[in-house]
């Protein structure tokens, strides 16, 4: 008998193999777009995050150099660290000596709301101040504590500092100075006790 020889026929990859190098594809595909839309949710969390805490830090400034000698400035700097504590575990810094990215500055208000001219030499100074002219320009009324970018002079926003390298999502967000502005207490002052201040 003779063998009947049949032309081989080209037999396809099975399904699975064809379904499984389609995946990959897709997986390779998809994957770059999920990797940047989760960098960038966690971009904007971070944004809210700060601006929440940021808000927050000025108003506790406020509240506390309220009851701070308006001419103590270590125990102002002090306070402006403190508050900014919650940030700067959120990624900002604030305040550091080598090269802060912003700053909590805390101004000491007339009854205008304008910047008291000459600070009183104590806090019992303040109080005769006030009660002799209480809208003088050398009788405290009201602190503002105000967040404002790294330097000196008038107070500017500070910008967002993404956290990703080189992530341009965000980038040009600019913080307001979330100025907080409360009635100034006793700054400092202790009832009772006797103070000998050096000047007006």
């Amino acid at each position: 008998m003779h063998a009947i020889l049949r032309p081989a026929s080209r037999r396809c990859p099975p399904r699975r193999l064809r379904a499984g190098g389609a995946t990959m594809i897709e997986f390779a595909l998809t994957l770059p777009l999920f990797l940047l839309f989760m960098l960038g949710t966690f971009e904007v969390a971070r944004a809210l995050y700060l601006w929440s805490v940021l808000a927050n830090a000025t108003a506790v400034a406020a509240r506390g150099a309220a009851v701070i000698d308006a001419t103590d400035q270590g125990a102002l700097g002090t306070l402006a660290q403190a508050a900014g504590i919650a940030a700067r575990a959120g990624g900002m810094a604030l305040g550091s000596a080598a090269r802060p990215d912003a700053r909590i500055v805390i101004t000491h208000l007339a009854a205008d709301f304008a910047p008291v001219a000459l600070l009183p030499a104590c806090p019992a100074q303040n109080i005769v101040n006030c009660n002799a002219n209480p809208n003088g320009n050398n009788c405290v009324r009201f602190v503002q504590a105000q967040l404002c970018a790294p330097g000196a002079g008038a107070c500017v926003p500070a910008s967002y500092k993404p956290l990703f390298t080189g992530s341009a999502l965000l980038q040009g967000l600019t913080y307001p100075t979330f100025a907080t502005i409360t009635p100034a207490a006793s700054l400092g002052h202790q009832a009772g006790s006797t103070e000998v201040c050096p000047g007006p």
